[in-house]
């Protein structure tokens, strides 16, 4: 289990051409990161996504980022090919939020826990970078529900915050 501690800082190139980090990328604001390594989780990510998006499609300070893992070296000469093709295929208002690894991606297996590259994992961060909640293979109406809370719970920390005015340095939390 990751939770509580801080996502470990990734950066990536999104389908739109800008270079990112996360966690600090989403600094400021609750975030869901997506993860997947197979095409055929795609199924598994929508399950998530698709009802947080509806749920809070008018929530303007959550964002949702996909990160497909493509760790084969066969494939990495392709890399334009294939984002073409996953440009083609995403909303372009989405393409700043999909973020493709290209790379043994040790960066997120080792700290996230990962083990099983059939399944999508869900990420919940808080303003900080902090996961609040993981999940991973098909969303159930148990954990969806779970993850639901959760968002509404650091989207009213991070109101509450603002509206204190508060500005105070996130602690430091080590990773796994």
């Amino acid at each position: 289990m990751v939770t509580g501690f801080r996502f470990p800082e990734i950066t990536a190139e999104t389908l739109s051409g800008k270079k990112k980090t996360l966690p600090d990328a989403a600094r400021g604001a609750p975030a869901l990161i997506v993860v997947a390594f197979v095409r055929e989780a795609q199924d598994m990510i929508d399950s998530w996504v698709n009802p947080i998006k509806e749920e809070f499609h008018d929530a303007e300070n959550i964002a949702i980022y996909e990160i497909p893992v493509i760790t084969s070296a066969i494939w990495r000469p392709m890399r334009k090919m294939i984002d073409s093709g996953m440009r083609s295929g995403i909303p372009a208002a989405n393409h700043d939020y999909v973020m493709t690894i290209y790379s043994s991606a040790s960066e997120l297996t080792g700290p996230l826990e990962i083990q099983d590259h059939s399944l999508a994992y869900v990420y919940l961060i808080d303003a900080g970078g902090v996961i609040r909640w993981q999940g991973s293979g098909y969303a159930e109406t148990q954990t969806l529900y779970r993850l639901r809370e959760m968002i509404h719970t650091c989207l009213s920390e991070d109101k509450i915050r603002k509206e204190e005015g508060e500005i105070r340095e996130e602690p430091s939390v080590p990773l796994p």
